[in-house]
């Protein structure tokens, strides 16, 4: 069976643009091969920061042919009662070019119809495939795009060339004025202009031999590799290189033929904080760092560029030269801004609009601190209140400092590091330091209790100060990154042990933004509250609890993150144990039974004289007796415990439906026995609604 290839050559396309839109290249065609019944193998993808390809293997040359069933008017109105067509099947007929004759009754879910099978013959693939490809190749997603052309298209980078094969042959089409064809284009300084490709293990191995690595895997182990060997070399045996992720694999798109080479600064530069040395190298430069055995900062970087060497050595004394000169501006900036104390600063944030409906920094200040002190008083931490308040008056106004405005990165980095060089206890510097994490889903949360107060404070703030001015998330749009920051405060709460109420936090954030605010308060509450157990349901998901073992749990109740997360522990824990299912299908018949019935409510009292037979009154005394228990468990949050107890009951309550008949035609022993099963029923609410779990068999 042939093989497709297909390769968009561009001008260099934004690194962090390239992953995203190879995952679009690589479903977009699998879509369309699929709803076009072209069959094939496997495909893959691969990309340099000048193009984006793609191979299929085993592609069929032909579509499968299509044999679909059209209906028409029902049998009813189709035919008469003697069984002869209609004016309404003869119209159907007529409208389909087919004779009515052909017309066959046809069984739906809906009753019987009047239709007719359709046979579409299959085409080429070629065929398909040049009508296909433009619009893949148009459709392909960017964060920003430009246009270069009269008709306007647009895409990331100008188009160059487009290679399109199926079994070697050309697929013929035309994409902002480039003509598909045959022959790609090698590095742009190393490469020849013009190679010609026949396959796509030949198209591998031709742009190897002309300095391009086509893929990522193997130019980020070449990266990986030669980092640790100039690492090594420089530093000495021991030396590394800083972890950073995010940065390999922007380097990894950025260059076609990765090479490493190592420079120097000067080591006075090493007084300034890591962190700020860091920063400069990375963020402007897209350098490593290099870490002594003990983790040490060494005065050497490592820099990756888009060429087979540095023959000559000019290339690491322009990048050295560059760098002395960021290094001495951060030099001058830490310098600078120590001379004015942050809290002097303070008034300065009148000045700097935060969002234009929400006011500048200087109200949102005032707010997280009112905010973090009523989690202070919330928590019963009251010997944290100064800490809080002073990091909360502090936290933003490292935003007037040069350091700051010149790299953004480190806001909240800076004003800790200048808070500790003022002399501030580690409670409130490093609250100032940490109060943007968590960064991600998977990120680290604030160290301390201080920070992590602070962190909520200020995420609450902002999504609910958007929430409040009708700024809520659609879609896939969200540009003030609120589903992110709503993590944070669920993550925190997680990784904190926080028993914190998600409802009065709202309730509070809304009420200080209510000068600000323009939506009703009841309305964006609502739809606050439900914003923040999406984002609860979501890292739960993230942490692998099964999609019933969440449901169950929230059913229950999402005010508490931190709690849920522990009887969402407590219910994965002893879900593959014996007597679960028991568990659930007892609860299960309890609330069956209970449903609609709203005779016995919520919190009626239960009439021990009322119980007749034995086995209700056995049913009763070992909830009396293990209630207690049960509540001191919750109340500790030793879900799993709690829920091993109720197990106890499970073989009393399923004799309790075998011997006692629930619905007693006497109204007295009717009520009191469901106030019995609403009482074990809210037992079991107190942790999760156990018939939300999907119980094998």
């Amino acid at each position: 069976m042939p093989e497709l290839f297909l390769e968009i050559g561009c001008e260099e396309i934004p690194a962090n643009s390239i992953p995203g839109a190879l995952q679009a290249l690589e479903q977009g065609l699998r879509r369309e091969l699929q709803e076009q019944r072209l069959d094939f193998e496997s495909l893959n993808t691969c990309a340099t920061a000048r193009r984006l390809a793609c191979q299929v293997q085993g592609l069929a040359s032909m579509q499968r042919d299509l044999v679909e069933t059209l209906t028409g008017p029902p049998r009813s109105v189709a035919y008469d009662g003697q069984g002869r067509p209609t004016v309404a099947a003869k119209g159907f007929a007529k409208k389909n070019k087919i004779p009515v004759g052909r017309l066959l009754i046809v069984s739906t879910a809906k009753g019987e119809y009047a239709g007719f099978e359709r046979r579409l013959k299959g085409q080429p693939a070629a065929r398909v495939l040049a009508a296909r490809l433009p619009g893949l190749i148009a459709s392909l997603p960017f964060p920003k795009t430009m246009y270069w052309t009269q008709e306007k298209f647009r895409f990331s980078r100008p188009i160059r060339w487009i290679v399109a094969l199926l079994d070697q042959k050309v697929v013929g089409f035309e994409v902002a004025g480039i003509q598909s064809g045959r022959f790609t284009a090698g590095h742009r300084f190393l490469g020849s202009k013009q190679i010609k490709v026949e396959s796509f293990a030949r198209y591998r191995e031709a742009l190897r031999e002309n300095f391009v690595l086509v893929i990522p895997e193997e130019r980020r182990q070449k990266i990986l590799r030669e980092l640790q060997e100039r690492a090594a070399e420089v530093g000495g045996p021991g030396s590394h290189v800083r972890s950073d992720a995010d940065l390999l694999t922007e380097v990894t798109y950025l260059n076609e033929y990765p090479t490493v080479l190592s420079g120097q600064f000067a080591e006075e530069f090493l007084r300034l904080p890591p962190e700020v040395l860091v920063t400069v190298m990375r963020e402007n430069q897209k350098y490593f760092s290099v870490l002594d055995p003990q983790g040490n900062l060494l005065p050497y970087f490592l820099a990756v560029i888009n060429l087979d060497s540095d023959r000559n050595g000019s290339i690491r004394k322009g990048h050295e030269r560059v760098l002395r000169a960021r290094l001495e501006d951060a030099k001058f900036y830490w310098e600078a801004d120590r001379r004015t104390k942050l809290m002097d600063r303070l008034q300065r944030l009148e000045h700097v609009l935060f969002q234009e409906k929400l006011g500048s920094y200087y109200e949102k200040t005032d707010r997280v601190r009112q905010l973090a002190l009523n989690l202070v008083a919330a928590l019963k931490k009251d010997e944290l209140a100064e800490a809080v308040a002073t990091a909360a008056r502090l936290a933003k106004t490292d935003l007037t400092t040069a350091m700051v405005k010149e790299f953004t990165n480190l806001q909240g980095i800076v004003g800790g590091l200048y808070a500790r060089e003022e002399g501030y206890p580690e409670s409130v510097w490093k609250a100032v330091y940490d109060q943007y994490l968590p960064l991600s889903a998977d990120g680290t949360s604030p160290e301390t209790v201080t920070g992590a107060l602070l962190s909520i404070a200020d995420k609450m703030d902002t999504v609910a100060g958007c929430f409040g001015i009708g700024l809520i998330p659609s879609g896939s749009k969200d540009p003030f990154g609120l589903r992110r920051l709503g993590q944070g405060i669920i993550k925190i709460c997680f990784d904190h042990r926080l028993n914190l109420s998600l409802a009065a936090l709202s309730e509070t954030s809304l009420r200080l933004l209510a000068v600000r605010r323009s939506r009703d308060e009841t309305e964006a509450r609502a739809d606050l509250l439900g914003f923040l157990e999406r984002r609860l349901r979501f890292l739960l998901q993230e942490r692998g609890f099964q999609y019933d073992v969440i449901n169950a749990v929230l059913a229950s109740g999402s005010d508490d993150p931190y709690d849920a997360l522990k009887r969402a522990e407590a219910v994965a824990a002893i879900r593959p144990e014996e007597e679960f299912e028991a568990i659930s299908v007892a609860f299960k018949r309890v609330k069956n039974i209970l449903t609609g019935q709203d005779e016995a409510r919520e919190g009626e009292s239960l009439q021990a004289g009322l119980l007749k037979e034995p086995t209700e009154r056995a049913l009763y005394d070992l909830f009396s007796e293990i209630r207690p228990r049960v509540d001191e468990e919750i109340g500790q949050l030793r879900y799993y415990e709690a829920l091993k107890r109720i197990a106890s009951m499970r073989r009393i309550v399923d004799k309790f439906f075998d011997d006692v008949l629930v619905m007693a035609p006497e109204a007295d022993l009717r009520k009191n026995r469901l106030i019995l099963l609403r009482k074990i029923s809210g037992m079991y609410m107190r942790i999760a609604d156990l018939s939300e779990i999907v119980v094998e068999g």
